[in-house]
């Protein structure tokens, strides 16, 4: 996969005041490998990826990237439309009108909606495709959703793709063909087509891009062209063509055929031409054709962020460890990516904890879907990896997070309990019985364990597991919404200062718990904060950060007072780290740095 990086500084962003002085986003860093609309422009290309917009001029150079730091309503991008000299963004939280000056693209006007698939221009009035919030007619500025009927609610919610076919509008959507009658739109009983993913307008004809293939639609017929998924549909050289799972193809006297000269690409899912010039795009990158006489070729783009699903994040000296959700484990260090081969970790990284060693080396821990990766690195950065799995006596096969305690040993949760770590024995810790996913791990300053799982929150000592216990339940304390103490029993991300321990819960913000050395029990004081995802609670000096799915928040940790964070990439953000002077924000758009 490719990706690029343009770092963009922007001036400091004012927030409520916390316990320390907030800090402001300077610059993200996204992944724009994985390429999901394309469109032709004077002068170059406008490239939607994943990862943010990017300009590229007619030599081929990358020009400035805009997500939502940069004022876009969502940093992943759907669909690029044009319109006179203007265009449309379709984001995955809004769209956004963008003007030419010169050399460069300007957001003109953004308009939060849902999730948004498709936009369409039609008597002054902007409509636009979103997925779970049907049709929104943008009018004067103001949105409204259109009456739908017909199909289940559910499937003709979900927006694919809009198209204007004889100046009337048609919506694809998971449920069919709708068209736009009066004030409301209205299915059209075209047959099981299967789910819409693309329309386009050819004169009196409508493209129907589908699940199950391609079809056209000409007085009210519709006739099936074969091929596999359609994604994308654009007409290049005087002929349909669409990206889909069977590659490039174009029809051809009814039927579908390679493009001559295509490059085979791994799930095209983008298609544009202006003036004879042509892009298409996917998983592996753009593609650009300048000519219809010349040939396609690959648009460079050098390899940085290995995935914007950033889950984990360490700090390693000058080196930056993350762990990202679909793609593995990379470092970046002085300014450079490095990427672990991802056939010697896992893909799916939940975790990520460095113990330091001897003469500059450390060992890397890293929490995975298929268990526990230890990496050494060597003073001069070499690694040898190894691997512990649930045959080695974990107690769980995805490892879920991980704690260095103060003794050097490292704590790992699993999907089925708890372990201890060292030496190369893996001991269990934790209450008898099941306590289903643990979470978050943490150790207060007189020796005790708290455990962060799906059934509450346990407290109890730093002792390996066993059956000789006077209790019979290993000397641990549940606490829990039955006993009074949380709202809800999802706890996913602990916190400590002392002997007081903040806990975050996935639906009921955070809980802080404060009990004395020795005490049987702990008062529990609700701080707010939403959707605390895993591992996501951080102390920095004096200020908390907790990472929700509405972004990253920034409290004291004492009130139910929380500040968000602005500029970052996207809103669900899933871990911070200091790194100096720079705070490290994950979120599963892309990588933020602020100071």
């Amino acid at each position: 996969m490719r990706a690029a990086r343009i770092a963009i500084v922007v001036g400091t962003v004012a927030l409520a005041a916390t316990a320390s002085a907030a800090p402001s986003v300077r610059a993200v860093e996204t992944e724009t490998g994985e390429v999901r609309a394309c469109l032709p422009v004077d002068g170059g290309t406008l490239v939607g990826t994943g990862g943010g917009l990017v300009t590229i001029d007619g030599a081929g150079a990358r020009g400035a990237r805009l997500t939502a730091h940069d004022g876009l309503p969502g940093t992943r991008i759907e669909r690029l439309v044009a319109d006179g000299d203007r265009a449309w963004v379709a984001t995955d939280a809004g769209i956004a009108e963008l003007a030419h000056a010169g050399n460069a693209w300007t957001i003109a006007r953004a308009v939060p909606t849902a999730p948004a698939r498709d936009v369409a221009v039609l008597d002054g009035t902007v409509y636009v495709a979103t997925w779970d919030g049907g049709v929104v007619a943008i009018t004067r500025g103001k949105p409204r959703a259109l009456e739908m009927r017909g199909g289940a609610k559910a499937a003709r919610a979900r927006v694919s793709s809009l198209a204007v076919v004889d100046r009337h509008l048609f919506a694809g959507t998971t449920a069919g063909v709708y068209a736009l009658r009066g004030a409301r739109l209205e299915k059209l009983d075209l047959g099981d087509l299967g789910e819409i993913r693309a329309l386009h307008a050819d004169g009196a004809r409508l493209w129907i891009g589908t699940t199950s293939g391609l079809y056209v639609r000409d007085d009210a017929r519709v006739t099936p062209l074969g091929g596999g998924m359609v994604n994308a549909i654009a007409s290049i050289d005087g002929a349909i063509a669409v990206a889909s799972t069977d590659g490039l193809r174009a029809v051809d006297r009814g039927r579908l055929v390679a493009v001559r000269g295509a490059p085979t690409m791994i799930a095209p899912a983008a298609l544009g031409e202006r003036d004879g010039r042509a892009c298409a795009g996917g998983l592996d990158g753009l593609w650009l054709r300048e000519g219809a006489t010349v040939a396609w070729t690959a648009a460079a783009a050098p390899a940085r962020l290995p995935s914007n699903d950033i889950a984990a994040l360490a700090v390693d000296g000058d080196r930056l460890w993350v762990g990202t959700f679909d793609h593995g484990l990379a470092m970046l260090a002085k300014g450079q990516w490095t990427r672990i081969d991802e056939a010697a970790i896992d893909r799916r990284v939940n975790a990520i904890v460095v113990e330091p060693l001897a003469g500059g080396a450390a060992r890397i821990w890293i929490g995975t879907a298929a268990g526990l990766m230890t990496m050494e690195r060597d003073a001069g950065g070499a690694l040898a990896i190894a691997r512990i799995t649930k045959r080695d006596g974990l107690p769980g096969r995805s490892v879920l997070t991980l704690a260095r305690l103060a003794d050097g040993t490292i704590a790992a949760g699993s999907s089925s309990g708890a372990a201890l770590v060292d030496g190369g024995k893996v001991r269990r810790i934790g209450p008898h019985g099941p306590i289903g996913n643990v979470w978050a791990i943490g150790q207060t300053t007189d020796g005790q364990l708290w455990l962060g799982t799906t059934t509450g929150l346990y407290r109890g000592p730093a002792t390996p597991w066993t059956d000789k216990d006077p209790d019979g339940n290993g000397g641990w304390q549940r606490f829990a919404v039955a006993t009074g103490a949380l709202g809800d029993d999802w706890v996913t991300a602990l916190a400590v200062r002392g002997t007081s321990i903040w806990a975050g819960t996935y639906r009921h913000g955070v809980v802080r718990f404060d009990a004395s050395a020795g005490a049987t029990g702990a008062t529990a004081t609700a701080l707010g904060g939403g959707w605390i995802n895993p591992g996501g609670l951080t102390w920095d000096g004096a200020t908390l950060y907790a990472s929700t799915m509405d972004g990253l928040l920034v409290g004291d940790g004492q009130r139910d007072r929380w500040a968000p964070l602005a500029g970052l990439p996207g809103r669900d953000t899933t871990a911070s780290v200091r790194q100096g002077d720079t705070l490290w924000v994950a979120t599963r758009r892309g990588l933020a740095a602020a100071r």
